[in-house]
Order: C-alpha cells, then sequence, then structure tokens
C-alpha cells in the first residue's frame, strides 16, 4: 500500500491504538479531577493562600466555612455571585480594605468551604440563615453587607430577615425578589449535565482542570473583555481559574435551581428598613431582571439608592472595582438615611 508521491504508507494500527487510549483516558482523567474536591474541610486546608489579608475557618452550623480576614474598621461581608469565590472581591479588596475590616466569604459550596452532598440545599435564605450565625459566631454586633448577583440575593434576605445584624447592604445585581418575575437567570444546558450523576462529573472535571479557563473567563466577563487591557485580562483570568479549581458537582447543580427552590420573599423585603445601595449594568447579560429588582426596591423602599452603569456588565466588581468601590464607600460613610428623593431616581455612570 502506497502514500502519496508514491512512498509505502506507514501502518497506522499503532496510532489508532494510541488515539483510542488517550480518547479513553481524557474523560477518566477529567472524572477523577472533578472528584477531588472537599465535601467537609475540617483540616480547614485551603487551595492556595489568599494574596491578601489572612485565611480563616469559622465552624457554624457544622459546617466549616472560609473567610479571607483583611483591613481594620467597622465589619464587612462579602458575599459573591453563583459559583464564585472570594477571590472574584481581590480588585475591590484595596480600596475597601484601608477604610473597614473585610470578611471575604467562601459561602457555603464554594472555594474552601464545605460542600455538602445532603441536608443543605443552598438556597438564599439557608445560606442568609448560615451568614446570620457566622455574625454571631464572630461576636460582631453589626455588619454591612456586601454582595453580588447570588450574594446579592443573600445580602437582600439578611436586610429582610435579620434586620437586627445587618447595618447596610449593597447589592450587585441581587436577585431572587419581586416575586421572582423578572429573574431570567437560566443555566439550563450546565444544569442538565450537573444532575447526571457520572457524566455531570466529566464537565466540572474540564472546569476543574484549567482547560476552559479562557472560555469562562471571557463569557463573566462579556462585552467588558475587549475594553481590559493585557494586565487586567491576566488578573481577571487568575481570578476565575483559581475559582474554578474548587469547582463542585452538587453544590453548583443546587445553585442553578436556587431561584425555584429558594423561598419567596417578597413581601418581606418590602418592609426592609436598613439603607440599601443597589447597582446594575446596562450592558449586563440579566439587564431585565435587576432593572426590574431596581424598580421594585424604589417603587417599595423609602431608604435605597439605585445606581446604574450604562456600560456595565454582570459582575461588575471584576470589570469595574474602583468605581464600584468608590460609591460603596461613600454609601458606607453616610450618616442617616438616603431619603425617598434618592430613592425615586437612577444615578447613572
Amino acid at each position: 500500500m502506497t502514500g502519496f508521491f508514491g512512498e509505502p504508507s506507514k501502518p497506522i494500527s499503532i496510532d489508532m491504538k494510541k488515539t483510542s487510549y488517550l480518547l479513553l483516558m481524557i474523560p477518566l482523567i477529567l472524572l477523577s479531577s472533578s472528584c477531588s474536591y472537599m465535601v467537609k474541610n475540617e483540616k480547614h486546608r485551603v487551595y492556595s493562600r489568599s494574596e491578601y489579608g489572612v485565611d480563616k475557618f469559622v465552624v457554624v452550623g457544622g459546617y466549616n466555612v472560609h473567610y479571607v480576614e483583611v483591613g481594620e474598621g467597622e465589619p464587612v461581608f462579602l458575599i459573591t455571585g453563583a459559583f464564585s469565590t472570594y477571590r472574584h472581591w481581590n480588585r475591590m479588596i484595596p480600596y475597601l480594605s484601608r477604610h473597614y475590616k473585610l470578611y471575604c466569604i467562601d459561602y457555603l459550596g464554594v472555594g474552601d468551604s464545605d460542600k455538602p452532598r445532603s441536608g443543605f440545599d443552598y438556597t438564599i435564605e439557608e445560606q442568609a440563615d448560615l451568614m446570620a450565625k457566622m455574625i454571631e459566631a464572630l461576636q460582631l454586633p453589626k455588619v454591612h453587607i456586601l454582595g453580588v448577583s447570588y450574594g446579592g440575593a443573600i445580602a437582600l434576605n439578611l436586610a429582610a430577615r435579620y434586620p437586627e445584624r445587618v447595618d447596610k447592604i449593597v447589592s450587585i445585581e441581587g436577585n431572587g425578589i419581586n416575586g421572582n418575575r423578572h429573574q431570567k437567570i437560566s443555566y439550563g444546558p450546565m444544569r442538565d449535565f450537573l444532575r447526571l450523576p457520572i457524566f455531570g462529573e466529566i464537565p466540572i472535571g474540564l472546569i476543574r482542570s484549567g482547560l476552559a479557563d479562557g472560555f469562562v473567563t471571557k463569557a463573566v466577563m462579556g462585552k467588558a473583555w475587549k475594553d481590559l487591557n493585557e494586565t487586567e485580562k491576566g488578573e481577571v483570568k487568575r481570578i476565575v481559574s483559581q475559582g474554578n479549581r474548587t469547582a463542585s458537582r452538587i453544590s453548583w447543580l443546587h445553585i442553578c435551581r436556587t431561584l425555584k427552590t429558594s423561598r419567596d420573599f417578597t413581601e418581606e423585603a418590602k418592609r426592609i428598613s436598613i439603607p440599601i445601595l443597589y447597582l446594575y449594568g446596562g450592558n449586563s447579560d440579566y439587564y431585565q431582571m435587576a432593572k426590574g429588582n431596581a424598580e421594585f426596591l424604589k417603587a417599595h423602599l423609602t431608604d435605597v439608592k439605585i445606581v446604574r452603569f450604562d456600560d456595565g456588565i454582570h459582575d461588575l466588581e471584576l470589570q469595574k472595582p474602583e468605581d464600584v468601590a468608590t460609591l460603596v464607600l461613600e454609601f458606607l460613610s453616610q450618616n442617616g438615611t438616603n431619603g425617598r428623593n434618592a430613592s425615586n431616581s437612577d444615578k447613572r455612570f
């Protein structure tokens, strides 16, 4: 048998065997990678040491919760969005830690915190309950809460159900209110994969392996990616990729379902008296959801300030850390309330 130019062709049986072997091994490697996360972190291990502050743990309700403590001053809890670790605050920490003591939290199910496979459904109210117990365990009288997306919903839930534990709230595109009518966040394809006991581990293994870091980072940043310089791109990719290393199928699956499984706290939210700063982006993939929630807050609360970034994305803490930090510091330093006039008009950037 000859190949091109009349040269004898080489046997392909060995190469085919190697290829078949590699194709078989890749899913097994990804599967093995996905199964290596810690369900119970009783030894308080960390995947990698924090770039800022000190890694700490607190045991709350029998669960090990990891957080990074940095700065001095009044306490501020920082809660990230779905599937994200505390590192999503890394770009804002240098600005905020000069004025406040920050508790940058890996909520249950991400990072170095426990990832229970049963007995915890990762609903907004369960996470809020855990945060309230964490405030008590750390012997803090009251804290400010800064949350984004899923974390922003947890912050609003805390304001509605634990007003005695919270001083002020900053919610970046927090969801879960307004009867979920505007909640258009959908993880359909990913949720369908994660639902599968064995095959669902393969995409998690892919994420944990680092092979999808570039794709995931660009998806998170959306339209803002092209506006970042190379240094900023590298910083954001590092934040996302380190968070991906501790991904968990079970917790991610439950977080995908949270808008359906969480209890509607719309009526309780109407009675919030704690000052709220709500931020959202004009270029966010969840713009209608965020706009609907902003309108709900303006209609029902007297002590709320709404700010829209016209070119902003969903994760404003990654896109505009300095601008967001400036607004947060200004808001937290204010005495008294924002007033009805402030709540009836958006501020735009």
